[in-house]
């Protein structure tokens, strides 16, 4: 018999329900340095995720223990629970790359399933049984995965009659040498923004300095092959760093209606906008001595203007063809407006000449396409749509789902809800705590105190970035509606909507409006690295029964807990109509908006190429190092039939030849100014252009119509 004492257990229990800082998972926190008078400070977490409050229930210590040692197991993170009265309000997530994402996971999964179980069941650890085929593939890919893992750190000495590894040296361009650029600036201080590409290709990567130079990158593998693949996504990923770093300041804004009119009035912008900060809206005033207003309609564009516009689509497409994300394009129809941080309210009635107008938005001054009618005219619009039969199609409403109707008059609507939520992962949540009573005569202990201090629950300051979320419901044959997959996504950091790469505005300044071809993108954000809050909300938004499609009701609704009005920021309900554009693959889409205390709607117009989404796609899951394989970017976006990029392998090296990468990728040529001639316009332009021309005749004869009719009641 053994003569040595079992240990002696000592519960736990007591620390979980005193103060958080006596947490016992993290022994950071709970061991004694010596010489020391205190325990050693805890570690900063890089994660923090707030418990929401219809998500905290009473919680057993032995589960909380379960929860950090798999995670600690699964992900090799620490987590730092944080506790009041007997409820986890907070997690706080201590660890880095892959693993602190699915530590995320892993503890977004435990607050959505709170309530599943109870308090007493969920503090069992769960045991699956042993599977002897699951081990031994486990054991294989983790071999694999620490095979991998030490190309993260430097070559291994060579020693005696081994055969050297295989070595190139890749010089830093001489572009970002002159910006300050260095590779640890862009690339992080150990490279490790290049780890993927050490992984993925094998290869070990570190930086050669040398007394006065700038840095060198050096590549090493055993075998040439490693190395090419290598050196090819390096480069793909230097590119990608000058794009961003000399080629993103690029605007075209040219005047469609250029000769009818030398002077533009400020005039002030319709009540029914949704946006009432930027009210002051820039009007072409008619000359009896030029052109009478929209006859430039019927002219065709000049060779020049129309290279211009096709050199600007191609270089904006260029520019993120290395940056993944998910990505939108679209050409808008829609009013104008100049920001009100530039211009203010008191220049209304004001007028300036053409060149004064380019000069400025072409400067600081900021130009803002809105949306294109209001509620009354937006409907006469749509109207009109439905009998163009001689100029549209009909077509499915959504890109890949939807029924395609018979006829225009058939066609059913798309209807598409987005809503953004500031993060409630970034928030710092504080426990739940009694109000003191006040005696009379006693001093207010708040007083002097910001309202934000004093809150129990204060709403969280600038959010770092916003979660966006969107929900289609799309139509089967039957006319009955389905809700599809719900997607997340993630804004820039400190960004308030989705990122903007193409700056292009083609304008009819007599009718206040312009064309916008507008390239927007989103971070996807999978559903399970979302707070529950939000998945939440999602889950439970559908369509209010017996919704008629030819009202202008809103038409759908969900839950307002007050945890969702607390990080609900904004949203919009969009009833998409989609119709296709005769002898081509682009469609028009006429959509019905409504904005959070708007009770009317507000309507926009858009074209795009079916084939837009399927190319752009290639982005969103773009590896690190790659690019989208594009070819001819502008055959492939801009195709010269109307339908398809249909180029053949000569075609493709048209890019090469007349469209050439030289070392400044085009950025010398972003100008466009005078002295730059651009490359001929391709067929696929003057067709998209033309299109876009008729459009606007078909938009400009309802409003002429609907304002000849209010003139004619008025008198």
């Amino acid at each position: 018999m053994s003569t040595t004492a079992l240990p002696k257990h000592s519960s736990s229990r007591r620390h979980y329900f005193d103060t958080a800082s006596d947490t016992p998972h993290n022994q950071e926190a709970t061991t004694m340095n010596p010489g020391e008078s205190g325990p050693a400070p805890r570690p900063k977490p890089n994660k923090t995720i707030v418990v929401p409050q219809e998500f905290r229930r009473p919680t057993h210590a032995r589960e909380c223990d379960n929860i950090v040692n798999e995670v600690k197991v699964i992900t090799g993170c620490t987590v730092i629970p944080q506790w009041n009265d007997g409820r986890i309000y907070q997690f706080g997530i201590v660890g880095g790359g892959v693993g602190l994402e699915k530590a995320v996971r892993y503890i977004n999964q435990w607050i959505s399933n709170a309530h599943v179980k109870s308090k007493d069941s969920s503090a069992w650890a769960r045991m699956s049984a042993f599977d002897p085929n699951k081990w031994y593939y486990e054991k294989i890919e983790e071999m694999e995965r620490q095979r991998k893992e030490a190309f993260r750190g430097t070559a291994p000495k060579v020693s005696e009659g081994e055969t050297p590894l295989q070595r190139l040296i890749i010089h830093w361009p001489e572009d970002l040498i002159n910006l300050n650029i260095t590779p640890r600036d862009v690339f992080g201080n150990k490279l490790e923004k290049l780890d993927a590409i050490r992984t993925d290709d094998e290869v070990f990567i570190s930086i050669l300095s040398a007394q006065g130079d700038i840095g060198q990158i050096e590549i090493q593998a055993v075998d040439i092959v490693n190395i090419e693949a290598a050196e090819a996504h390096l480069k793909t990923m230097i590119d990608k760093v000058k794009a961003e770093e000399m080629g993103q300041h690029h605007t075209l804004n040219m005047i469609l209606d250029d000769q009818e009119g030398m002077e533009f009035e400020l005039k002030e912008a319709d009540t029914w906008w949704p946006n009432l900060q930027d009210r002051v809206v820039p009007h072409l005033l008619p000359n009896n001595m030029m052109d009478s207003p929209g006859r430039f309609r019927g002219s065709f564009m000049h060779s020049k203007q129309l290279s211009k516009i096709q050199r600007s689509v191609q270089l904006a497409l260029d520019a993120v063809r290395h940056k993944k994300g998910a990505y939108d394009m679209t050409i808008r129809l829609g009013s104008l407006a100049l920001n009100s941080r530039h211009i203010r309210e008191n220049e209304i009635g004001k007028k300036y000449s053409k060149d004064v107008f380019l000069k400025s938005i072409n400067g600081s001054v900021g130009l803002e396409v809105k949306k294109l009618v209001g509620d009354a005219l937006g409907c006469q619009i749509l109207q009109s749509f439905f009998t163009a039969d001689d100029f549209l199609e009909p077509t499915k409403s959504s890109d890949y789902f939807g029924y395609m109707p018979k006829s225009l008059q058939g066609t059913r609507p798309m209807y598409r809800g987005t809503w953004v939520f500031a993060d409630p992962s970034i928030a710092t949540a504080h426990p739940p705590q009694a109000t003191a009573t006040r005696h009379p005569g006693r001093p207010n202990a708040s007083y002097g105190k910001s309202a934000a201090t004093v809150s129990l629950t204060p709403v969280p300051a600038v959010q770092s970035s916003l979660i966006v979320v969107r929900v289609d419901w799309t139509d089967d044959e039957e006319g009955l509606y389905e809700k599809t997959t719900t997607r997340f996504y993630k804004t820039e950091q400190g960004k308030l909507g989705p990122t903007k790469n193409m700056d292009i505005n083609l304008l009819e300044l007599g009718e206040s409006r312009g064309w916008q071809f507008a390239l927007e993108s989103l971070t996807p954000v999978a559903s399970k690295s979302i707070s529950p809050v939000i998945t939440g909300f999602a889950e439970r938004v559908k369509m209010r029964p017996n919704h008629d499609h030819r009202s202008g009701e809103s038409f759908a609704e969900w839950e307002q807990t007050p945890t969702v009005k607390k990080y609900l920021r904004t949203g919009r309900l969009d009833t998409i109509y989609s119709f296709g554009i005769k002898q081509t693959c682009y469609k028009v889409e006429v959509t019905g908006m409504w904005y959070p205390g708007q009770k009317l709607r507000v309507w926009g117009l858009s074209v795009r190429h079916l084939e837009w989404a399927t190319h752009l796609a290639e982005l969103e899951r773009l590896p690190i190092g790659r690019e989208a394989d594009w070819g001819n970017t502008v055959a492939a976006f801009l195709p010269d039939d109307g339908h398809s990029d249909c180029s053949s392998t000569a075609e493709r090296s048209w890019m090469t030849e007349t469209l050439s990468k030289d070392e400044d990728f085009g950025i010398r040529d972003l100008n466009l100014g005078s002295g730059v001639e651009a490359s001929p316009p391709r067929d696929g332009i003057r067709i998209l252009m033309d299109k876009l021309l008729q459009l606007s005749a078909i938009v400009s004869s309802v409003t002429e119509t609907s304002a000849a009719m209010v003139g004619r009641s008025s008198s």
